[in-house]
């Protein structure tokens, strides 16, 4: 099955359904799994500490799909963004999306190789700074988005933004089943990242209990907080109950400390990601299909 919008012609992929690059989650088996399945698979560079790690895992990748991929590159001082990103690219990586820093670093060596760029914003200031940067396109991380996230709904974010920047932007917030894809298809998404969902699946790198506390919960036991990072961000509230003080990013803390959307209502088992891309999308095509006999003449 092939659902064609401007991201699936930009990154030559089947499906506008991209896995989310989850810290700690998104790993190469989920990474393969979403990107076999038609959509693209992503991972966090911090999952990786040392550039070695990094060639050791994409090399993985490499011998499992030649699917494109993509990689959530964080731009401070903290990572070796520079190395990652050399090595990212000479693999094939065509799909970057950017957080922390400055997106012009990476715009000049990321499209000389054919790629694209796109940034992380929760609102039309972000939105307008990245445009005026010169990103491909935005990730519109709305209310509900499991990690940060902002405070504005999908179904107001995504209309609003692409017709305040005109750029291609994605949705990111409660895209859970393919009903839900095809509304942010019909707001005007290019596609949708999909991260709650994924973390209740076989291939995530998340542990047996979070996932299943995924499955388990329902909207209401989703908290956003500031006290976790410094930032507004959605957290399974049985995880941070437990919490005290903000833990660094090597600390051992985070495997204790589970992000999740408010999507949770649609999580209902632990699955392989390539059924539960696949099913996402044959419940779009369905949707969208039904659309026209709501109208009459």
């Amino acid at each position: 099955m092939k659902i064609s919008t401007p991201l699936t012609a930009m990154l030559g992929i089947d499906l506008p359904i991209i896995g989310a690059p989850m810290f700690l989650v998104s790993y190469e088996e989920l990474t393969i799994a979403v990107s076999e399945a038609g959509g693209l698979g992503m991972f966090a560079l911090p999952n990786y500490r040392t550039v070695p790690d990094l060639e050791a895992a994409l090399e993985h990748i490499r011998r499992r799909t030649d699917r494109p991929i993509g990689v959530n590159i964080h731009l401070s001082g903290r990572f070796e963004w520079q190395a990652q990103l050399e090595v990212c690219l000479d693999y094939g990586v065509t799909f970057f999306i950017s957080s922390l820093g400055d997106p012009r670093h990476i715009l000049e060596p990321v499209h000389a190789r054919g790629g694209f760029v796109f940034a992380d914003v929760i609102s039309r200031r972000h939105a307008l700074s990245a445009k005026e940067k010169g990103v491909d396109g935005l990730v519109a991380v709305a209310a509900g988005a499991g990690g940060h996230a902002g405070q504005t709904p999908t179904m107001v974010l995504v209309p609003y933004l692409k017709a305040l920047t005109g750029l291609p932007v994605l949705a990111a917030g409660g895209v859970s089943t393919g009903q839900q894809l095809a509304a942010a298809l019909t707001l005007g998404a290019c596609g949708a990242v999909v991260g709650t969902r994924l973390v209740a699946s076989r291939e995530a790198g998340a542990s047996e209990a979070y996932k299943q506390a995924v499955v388990d919960a329902d909207p209401d036991d989703i908290v956003y907080t500031d006290q976790i990072t410094g930032n507004p961000a959605n957290w399974l509230a049985q995880s941070i109950d437990r919490f005290d003080g903000q833990p660094d990013l090597s600390s051992k803390k985070w495997l204790d400390l589970w992000s999740a959307g408010r999507s949770v209502a649609q999580a209902d088992a632990i699955l392989p990601a390539g059924r539960i891309v696949s099913e996402m999308a044959e419940e779009c095509a369905a949707t969208l299909l039904q659309m026209p006999k709501l109208i009459e003449p």
